[in-house]
């Protein structure tokens, strides 16, 4: 953290300052010095192939997206200064004057062992309590003060980044996230280049190749409340569909012909290994169909990589390209309903078997949607008998309407309350929204 200058480090600045000032000049310089500038970012090319010189690079201008804010914010000499001089505005002093600042807040001690140890701890603290913040663990932002005004947003999956490897391949490579464990505070990147494969790596060596998005600090400090449905607890009694029931397909003429719904078939018997065959049969289908939307992904991916490197070079896409991408999608939408109704199949056979763990998580939306929508029929009816006859609704349509929009912010509330939200939660809301607008004029669903 404190930059040392050397001859070495001198070297390159020298050759970076050179090469972007000829390359400024690329659109209007004569084609003599287009070769100099050339030449010398040839030599600048060599001069990083250099493991010092890499690792130089990395380390004076690689940031991780939750370091990013931490280092490139006011360093510990203007917090100092707003502390101890807050009524101090202007930064224009002469040397003297700085000189008499410094001395009044004393001379620190660097470049110790003490000193790093010091600076590394501190700057865990920061990361942890950001990480806190990120995950709605952490409501109190009074000890917060040594944080920046805005957080940034966890990276999600599908996100592409640049990330450090060490070890045998040491270095910055790209490529993009597959998992995210907020545990151990880890991503778990796939990595474009040949032969890397896949890798667990901390979130303080992973950068987004996007614009991160930050939250004020602010934003954190509302206090988290307990769910008020946290103690519905009791296994779903919902009806599933039976688990011997076949697995619909659309009768569409791209999906019929597709050779994944070969793959789907399986024997049912009693039971094997202690689990009934029927519920192996779930899990084997359930696996089968993950595997093939995996190659499906992949196989989207490589057209859509196809697909932008036809529109690079200003060409066509043809007929035939539509046709097999337009099959890819078909068959994507039809593998997400299968997989959503073996999903059911196979919540309901976990609940049979261990029914003491509680309530599944994808029905715990379902069920706090109901009560959210019991509790605003209430609310609706109470306030709407407090009032007076002429101020009243009674049109049903209307009082349904108002209903819902209640329920709708009801459950809201309680699912961020709740802190962790995922799909199902996500889903619940989209369904209570789409309840909504199917019962109202289509003129003002806008």
């Amino acid at each position: 953290w404190t930059r040392k200058t050397s001859a070495f480090s001198n070297t390159i600045l020298v050759y970076l300052h050179i090469f972007l000032n000829h390359e400024e000049k690329f659109t209007t310089v004569t084609t003599p010095d287009k070769k100099v500038s050339q030449r010398i970012g040839l030599r600048l090319r060599n001069l990083l192939k250099l493991p010092k010189a890499h690792k130089w690079c990395i380390y004076e201008w690689f940031y991780s997206n939750i370091d990013r804010p931490l280092f490139e914010g006011d360093n510990d000499f203007c917090l100092c200064l707003k502390e101890s001089f807050p009524n101090l505005k202007t930064r224009k002093l002469i040397r003297v004057e700085w000189g008499t600042i410094r001395r009044l807040m004393g001379k620190p001690r660097r470049c110790s062992s003490a000193f790093f140890s010091e600076e590394r701890t501190a700057l865990r603290q920061k990361r942890q309590k950001m990480r806190l913040l990120q995950q709605r663990k952490l409501a109190d932002v009074s000890h917060c003060k040594d944080l920046p005004d805005e957080i940034p947003l966890p990276l999600v999956i599908g996100t592409k980044v640049t990330a450090r490897l060490r070890g045998v391949h040491d270095g910055l490579f790209t490529g993009q996230i597959d998992a995210v464990d907020t545990g151990s505070a880890t991503y778990r990147v796939t990595f474009d280049r040949n032969g890397l494969g896949t890798h667990t790596v901390p979130d303080y060596e992973v950068l987004s190749n996007e614009p991160n998005e930050t939250m004020p600090i602010s934003a954190f400090a509302q206090k988290q409340r307990p769910s008020r449905f946290q103690n519905f607890m009791t296994p779903p009694r919902l009806t599933y569909p039976s688990a011997t029931t076949p697995i619909l397909m659309d009768n569409n003429p791209l999906i019929s012909q597709s050779p994944w719904k070969s793959k789907l078939s399986g024997a049912e018997g009693d039971t094997l290994g202690g689990f009934p065959v029927k519920f192996l049969v779930q899990v084997t289908r359930l696996s089968k169909i993950l595997m093939i939307k995996k190659e499906r992904i992949k196989h989207m991916k490589d057209m859509n990589s196809e697909a932008e490197n036809l529109k690079s070079y200003s060409m066509p896409i043809g007929l035939e390209f539509q046709k097999r991408y337009a099959t890819t999608v078909l068959e994507l939408e039809q593998l997400n309903k299968d997989l959503n109704k073996v999903l059911h199949d196979v919540q309901q056979f976990c609940c049979k078997l261990a029914p003491d763990q509680g309530m599944a998580p994808a029905d715990r939306p379902t069920e706090l949607r109901q009560h959210c929508e019991e509790e605003a029929k209430e609310i609706v009816q109470q306030t709407n008998s407090l009032r007076d006859d002429q101020q009243c609704v009674s049109n049903p349509r209307l009082k349904h309407l108002i209903s819902g929009l209640t329920a709708l912010l009801l459950q809201i509330k309680c699912l961020a309350e709740g802190g962790d939200l995922n799909s199902f939660e996500f889903k619940s809301l989209m369904d209570s929204l789409n309840d909504i607008k199917s019962s109202i004029d289509p003129s003002n669903l806008k």
